[in-house]
């Protein structure tokens, strides 16, 4: 039993008496300070870290890791001069996907809209979609935002958006007067 005890300190004498002899006999090359022209590893960390190769995304497929490493399968005509590895999509070769991966929060929408009531689709695999929903004030990312023809003070985005087609707004037992 005294013996077990003994072994792991003995060990790390061991490796640190001879890491004092690499030290001793000049070897320390190895080991540089930040001032020997070396950043700090924030300063490293901060230059590995990339941008986003996409300004938002709403099909992002993110692993659970802390942080998540992301790609995002949206289906564009161009893929953003930012993204690397740009290939045609699978569903639709006409489409472009970003193959880039990206460590960290996938980032913001791309929808004109958060959600959507009542949107109207095409039957095309991503859809392309509107959505009638009337609004006080419509989303920062709406492009184009009218007035309400049966109710003026109401707001509409006419925008159009292609991909997955959008959550509710409100779940539809809520919606439909259910439980």
């Amino acid at each position: 039993m005294g013996m077990k005890r003994c072994i792991v300190p003995s060990i790390l004498l061991m490796l640190a008496l001879q890491s004092a002899a690499l030290l001793v006999a000049g070897d320390v090359g190895a080991i540089l300070l930040p001032s020997q022209g070396q950043g700090t590893l924030a300063d490293e960390a901060a230059m590995a870290a990339k941008k986003r190769p996409w300004k938002c995304c709403d099909q992002a497929v993110c692993t659970r890791s802390i942080p998540p490493i992301c790609r995002c399968m949206d289906q564009v005509f161009e893929c953003p001069s930012t993204c690397k590895a740009c290939g045609p999509s699978v569903g639709d070769p006409s489409r472009h996907v970003c193959q880039d991966q990206y460590v960290g929060d996938p980032g913001p929408i791309c929808r004109p809209w958060e959600c959507c009531d009542s949107p109207t689709c095409t039957k095309s695999n991503p859809p392309t979609c509107r959505c009638g929903d009337e609004v006080d004030k419509c989303a920062p990312t709406c492009k184009t935002c009218l007035p309400s023809r049966p109710r003026p003070s109401r707001r509409v985005c006419l925008d159009s958006y292609f991909g997955p087609f959008p959550p509710a707004c409100t779940p539809k037992a809520v919606a439909a007067g259910g439980n």
